[in-house]
């Protein structure tokens, strides 16, 4: 039972990495596509305050799964 209850969590870990990746990519997009005029006004706030911190909880994401993956 513990297994697939691990399992479980692994697989919920990995939805919630998915969907972190995917902000990262449409805030990748956005950033990218910000013309001149508003860029230097919203690009360094989203990237330092926005993207960053995703980026981080991503990385974080991927070592506890791989911490736990190999727990099990």
């Amino acid at each position: 039972m513990p297994i697939i209850l691990m399992e479980e969590v692994l697989m919920g870990l990995d939805e919630v990495r998915s969907s972190l990746a995917h902000a990262v990519f449409a805030l990748e997009d956005l950033i990218g596509d910000l013309s001149p005029e508003l860029g230097h006004a919203l690009q360094m706030p989203l990237q330092t305050r926005i993207l960053t911190p995703l980026q981080d909880r991503i990385k974080m994401l991927e070592n506890l799964t791989d911490e736990l993956a190999t727990a099990v």
